[in-house]
């Protein structure tokens, strides 16, 4: 059975393994250079929780290059995707060619107009006193190293999609495995504190890039990429904005987001609020990894065959997706219930700030296990005729809902609607996606042998 073949005929739980399991384990690695990061700068004697509160108000910066990693890396790799399988592998050296032209020059523009502008980035940010010292420590060091980070996001893409998702992982955990030896050695043994980190860090994403290059020059695989590939087209530069825009307009609005809390967060509870949001934001994007990495797998599933009119098994496939993470997240959820004080520890042992997360995890993730909604929500649709709504959905739930109730929960409840503010905005974008997706999908949605056939699938998981 050929890939074009399974995916309309091979079993629906199979193929959601197959194609997510490569990118959960990607989202996941990449995830742990932040959370590594956090964990030792926030263990450093003396400034760890400083340290934090300074990587917590630079988030909305970091978040934008990751915006623009996303932008390039998903919507080329995609691309390459396609040609491939029309056979075009001409078109598909050019797209990999060029998202690595783009990660250059975007890298080098950003990193450009963060040192001409930092102060007054800093300062917009709300970032000053004893907290800036550390933070310009950190941030300059990472920005300065952005274009290694973009070529380093966008390469494991690229391998992965010229069909070796094997060594798109090595390379990725490789760096991964080097960035904590180098935290280990940069920060306890030469006492470089978090500038020892970010450090650690660059040279990991350098080191990743390294092995991405070697990958396409010295190795045997289908793409071969040459000096042609690297010049800039009009016509494939937007392409790849084209299909990378939801991922990209999704990081974008969490920066708005995470401007607006880091706000809240200072005004109602200073700046040891901001390192506990540093810390629940370290805890949880683990667990949401796996998550966001099954809404890339389904992706070829669903994308086939809504296209051929298969529309019982496209929405098995979404009803499977959506019931799985469901159930992950719920789990996810009592661990960090009755766990909290573990989680927390791991990044800081600063009493006060100890308390602060804990009380703040518990509510933060009291109803995380309904992010899968809108996540599952705004990819079916932008896959399915419909991507105006699903951006507009992603846009009104990171920068509209979430900085709404960040801002204003606050002033009626206390400390409290800090912590509130993300639960609420998941319930409120699950209702939203749930009425969109029904007025959306009518024609389809109560077909009698969708219906049962969607419904046999759900009893046979339970």
């Amino acid at each position: 059975m050929d890939k074009i073949q399974e995916l309309e005929q091979k079993p629906i739980g199979k193929l959601l393994i197959q194609y997510s399991v490569p990118t959960v384990l990607s989202l996941l690695i990449n995830s742990l250079y932040i959370v590594i990061d956090r964990m030792f700068i926030g263990n450093i004697s003396e400034v760890g929780t400083l340290a934090l509160t300074g990587i917590g108000l630079t988030m909305p910066i970091t978040t934008i290059v990751v915006a623009l990693s996303a932008l390039i890396s998903m919507g080329a790799s995609s691309n390459i995707s396609i040609k491939l399988g029309e056979g075009n592998k001409e078109e598909a050296e050019n797209f990999a060619g060029n998202a690595l032209s783009l990660s250059i020059v975007l890298g080098l523009l950003v990193t450009s107009l963060y040192m001409i502008f930092q102060n007054s980035i800093l300062g917009w940010l709300g970032i000053n006193g004893e907290v800036l010292s550390y933070t310009k420590d950190f941030i300059t060091i990472i920005m300065a190293g952005t274009v290694f980070n973009m070529l380093g996001f966008c390469l494991p893409f690229i391998v992965r999609s010229d069909g070796n998702p094997i060594f798109s992982a090595a390379i990725t955990i490789t760096g991964c495995i080097l960035n904590i030896l180098l935290d280990a050695l940069f920060i306890y043994v030469f006492h470089m504190g978090i500038k020892g980190a970010a450090i650690a860090t660059v040279i990991a994403q350098f080191t990743t890039v390294i092995l991405g290059l070697y990958y396409f020059m010295k190795l045997k695989n289908t793409l071969i990429l040459k000096k042609i590939n690297f010049k800039l087209h009009i016509s494939i530069v937007k392409a790849i904005f084209l299909i990378g825009l939801v991922p990209f307009s999704n990081q974008l609005f969490v920066s708005v987001a995470q401007i607006v809390s880091n706000y809240s967060l200072n005004l109602y509870g200073g700046e040891l609020a901001i390192g506990a949001m540093t810390v629940l934001n370290s805890i949880t994007i683990l667990f949401l990894m796996p998550v966001y990495g099954i809404a890339q797998g389904f992706q070829p599933i669903i994308g086939y065959n809504y296209a051929k009119k298969n529309y019982g098994r496209t929405l098995k496939t979404l009803a499977l997706a959506v019931l799985f993470s469901t159930g992950f997240l719920a789990v996810s959820a009592i661990i960090m219930q009755l766990f909290p004080k573990f989680a927390v520890s791991l990044f800081t042992q600063n009493p006060e700030l100890v308390n602060i997360s804990i009380n703040g995890l518990k509510k933060y993730t009291v109803l995380i296990f309904l992010i899968s909604i809108p996540t599952f929500g705004s990819g079916f649709m932008m896959l399915t005729g419909k991507p105006k709504t699903a951006v507009i959905l992603s846009i009104s739930r990171q920068s509209v809902i979430l900085a709404l109730t960040i801002f204003f929960l606050p002033k009626v409840i206390g400390q409290d609607g800090l912590w509130f503010a993300q639960p609420i905005t998941d319930l409120l974008s699950s209702i939203i996606t749930i009425i969109l997706f029904i007025k959306g999908y009518s024609d389809i949605l109560y077909k009698k042998n969708i219906n049962k056939g969607i419904r046999k699938t759900i009893s046979r998981i339970l």
